[in-house]
């Protein structure tokens, strides 16, 4: 009965997906290609070729999730040479994420949580074993894999707070649909004990594999050419990574505040649909802002820099002198610190951490980051650097200690698939 109520809702939610959809294809047609793989119809001819291969699947929603599984491909890709592995995604963003360059990669969207397209994308790509990163649960493709004896694991997962609050009403549906999973990793004390709340599955802690990611190759002399391309040299830059809406409007207020002639605010927008919009905000205040996608166009060093391009964020927190988070500003939970650390940039985090609480927490305990409780701290914050005038090496030393200690995730997935290969 429930399975039959959550396919009437999934039915019914699919036209407005659809029109979502098509209304980001008037901005750009892109969000229109592949349109097949969202309902699993694929051509015929294609599957022989995948039953005779070794698939590994992951599915990594978003840009978060599969940039947390690139040193972990490339592992697998030396480790298994004959082992090809499918990477589904939920977003344009997510699939159009870089990945290692090579012919055993093949990347698809999940199709729409129906029976029949969760069958039917099975029975084409039949992985030998499948890994969903974080909490995208889809219960109709847990339920498949199950029927057709394919282990499926839920790995580097989090729940917090808020979200159980959500869950926990339909917890009759959600306990037995999680006990299909073979096994749920999460990161911290924190999300085992809110997962046990939800169902008596199988939970366990893993390290959060994102503590594994690393610069991709080649960063740090592209962070060199963007420096001399924007002109900057002695400047105090503030980089606010994967702002949502309403932090530009703050971040603003506070440079004006803050009055400092050789202050530098980078904006880099979660979503790239909002570039435009954050584009506008700074022409309606007539305020120049420089795009990084027309860095030709600079003559003289830029006060406001838009982010506008996909796949650069490391580039730009490398600007840094500090880092500011996106999403813990206002209460959107924050975004995933690791970057700017990994790249030894002072990282400043504000109030709302609850997709990275545990993280967070360790980190401030550490004394690996900056946090303020609102903005009236972070205008103290960049002050204190800037009177200071150099960065605090003590910061640095105890974020490249906590990455280092809290590394270790990726070995764990490793030794987990080898199991099935």
């Amino acid at each position: 009965m429930y399975f039959f109520i959550y396919e009437i809702v999934i039915i019914c939610l699919i036209p407005f997906a659809l029109v979502k959809l098509f209304y980001r294809a008037l901005i750009n047609p892109i969000h229109l290609r592949n349109l097949n793989e969202r309902f699993a119809l694929y051509t015929k001819k294609r599957s022989s070729i995948w039953k005779s291969r070794q698939t590994v699947w992951f599915h990594c929603v978003s840009v978060g999730e599969t940039k947390a599984i690139i040193n972990l491909i490339k592992i697998l890709l030396n480790q298994y040479p004959k082992t090809y592995f499918l990477i589904s995604h939920g977003t344009l963003t997510g699939r159009k994420t870089k990945l290692p360059n090579n012919s055993r990669i093949h990347r698809t969207f999940l199709p729409y949580d129906t029976k029949g397209a969760s069958k039917r994308f099975l029975s084409f790509y039949q992985p030998k074993v499948g890994l969903i990163l974080e909490t995208e649960l889809w219960f109709n493709l847990i339920n498949q894999c199950s029927l057709n004896n394919i282990p499926l694991h839920l790995i580097n997962a989090r729940l917090s707070k808020k979200s159980l609050k959500k869950y926990l009403p339909f917890k009759k549906f959600i306990n037995p649909a999680l006990s299909q999973l073979e096994s749920i990793y999460v990161r911290a004390k924190e999300d085992v004990i809110n997962f046990s709340e939800l169902t008596k599955a199988n939970i366990k802690i893993m390290e959060n594999i994102k503590f594994d990611s690393r610069p991709p190759e080649g960063t740090r002399k592209k962070i060199n050419q963007l420096k001399k391309q924007l002109k900057v040299s002695n400047h105090f830059i503030l980089v606010a990574g994967s702002t949502r809406s309403g932090e530009e409007k703050i971040l603003l207020k506070l440079v004006e505040k803050l009055n400092y002639k050789k202050l530098i605010l980078v904006i880099v927008p979660r979503h790239p649909e909002r570039f435009d919009e954050v584009e506008n905000f700074f022409q309606l205040q007539k305020l120049p802002i420089v795009k990084i996608s027309k860095l030709e166009e600079i003559v003289n060093t830029p006060k406001y820099i838009l982010g506008d391009t996909m796949g650069d964020l490391y580039e730009l927190y490398g600007l840094a002198t500090l880092a500011i988070i996106g999403g813990s500003i206002l209460d959107y939970g924050g975004q995933n610190p690791i970057e700017p650390m990994s790249l030894n940039i002072q990282t400043a985090i504000g109030p709302s951490i609850y997709n990275f609480k545990e993280m967070v927490n360790v980190a401030e305990k550490h004394n690996a980051i900056y946090r303020f409780k609102n903005i009236s701290e972070l205008e103290k914050i960049i002050k204190n650097l800037i009177n200071k005038g150099k960065v605090n090496q003590d910061i640095l030393k105890n974020a490249r200690q906590y990455i280092r200690k809290s590394s270790g995730g990726t070995d764990k997935i490793v030794r987990l698939i080898n199991q099935y290969l």
